[in-house]
């Protein structure tokens, strides 16, 4: 036990030896790899490409597409491979329905008809 508890020690931090906690993080990997395979597959390579350029801007965004493009793949409507034009035609109907909306409100603090011209209460 000494000697496994000595091995550990001469790792630098933040690493673990295999079969130490990795578990969590080789099935993530594996879980991501097996997007990427689906994704090679249901998408064409500009599409693919484009995704990923949307993918570091908007991770959320990306990642919502691509969950909405596996049930549609699994559930049989994707007929062929989604080109380029309908991935983007898919990144607008999730921008409609995720856009937000900011919206100013201007504040009057003072009223043009209450401002009196008379300074005199000032001194």
């Amino acid at each position: 036990f000494e000697s496994v508890h000595a091995m550990a020690a001469d790792l630098p931090e933040g690493f673990t030896r295999a079969g130490e906690d990795g578990g969590a993080a080789d099935q993530q990997a594996a879980m991501e790899e097996q997007l990427e395979t689906i994704m090679s597959s249901i998408l064409t390579p500009e599409a693919k490409d484009r995704l990923a350029r949307v993918s570091l801007v908007r991770k959320e965004k990306a990642q919502a597409l691509k969950m909405e493009l596996v049930k549609q793949a699994q559930s049989g409507q994707l007929r062929e491979r989604v080109t380029e034009e309908k991935l983007i035609e898919m990144l607008e109907e999730t921008g409609k329905k995720t856009s937000t909306r900011v919206s100013i409100q201007r504040r009057k603090y003072f009223d043009d008809e209450d401002e009196d011209e008379d300074d005199s209460d000032l001194m």
